[in-house]
């Protein structure tokens, strides 16, 4: 790939990072930044969502990407929620928060190579493994078959696309809490948090 396509890709990524983030900045309390309470609701619908995928018994393992070293601003609060969640259902328990370390020297639409095997083995030994990242445009077909092979059911939390999609119709991910883009406009009132999820976020189940 030359300088001004993998510019170009740089900047492809960026902008679905960044809507992804403009998407969750929103809150519930009519302020335009820095209510947690939101992303802890996304969190805790993740976990409730990983306890129903393993039936409400075993661990659960969660995976944080951080690119060149930088995470989601918004990843505490959803982990905070997550792990509170979790505390109210009896039979599931969080095995482990793994950090996926990424960064952008390669092609930024593309996983590097070995990532998918890599995600795999991170749910080794847990029932469900929950990843609050991004999926990339397209993955090839051994990548996708290292995910079906997964011994643990996958739910993500990121962004929609048609990759993601079809992850979810084939049954690669079991469950994707995705933003939509873009989502509905926002009310003249406030939201709760449950109604500020249920506008900006959309929730895909396999088949």
């Amino acid at each position: 790939m030359d300088k001004k396509s993998i510019t170009i890709a740089i900047i492809a990524v960026l902008a679905v990072i960044g809507a992804t983030l403009r998407l969750v900045s929103f809150n519930s309390e009519g302020t335009s930044r820095g209510n947690p309470k939101p992303f802890e609701f996304i969190g805790a619908s993740a976990a409730t969502a990983a306890a129903k995928l393993i039936n409400g018994n075993g661990s659960v393992v969660v995976v944080v990407e951080t690119l060149d070293g930088t995470k989601n601003p918004n990843n505490d609060a959803q982990i905070k929620g997550f792990k509170a969640g979790l505390a109210k259902i009896k039979g599931v328990t969080l095995k482990e928060v793994k950090e996926l370390k990424r960064d952008m020297s390669g092609d930024p639409r593309l996983w590097p190579e070995g990532q998918a095997q890599q995600i795999a083995s991170l749910g080794d030994g847990a029932g469900a493994l929950v990843m609050f990242l991004n999926f990339p445009q397209s993955l090839p077909p051994s990548d996708l078959a290292i995910l079906k092979g997964s011994k643990a059911k996958i739910l993500m939390v990121g962004t929609q696309s048609p990759l993601v999609d079809t992850l979810v119709a084939s049954g690669v991910i079991q469950v994707a809490i995705v933003g939509r883009i873009p989502p509905p406009p926002a009310p003249s009132g406030t939201e709760t948090p449950a109604q500020w999820f249920a506008r900006v976020y959309n929730v895909l189940k396999a088949p």
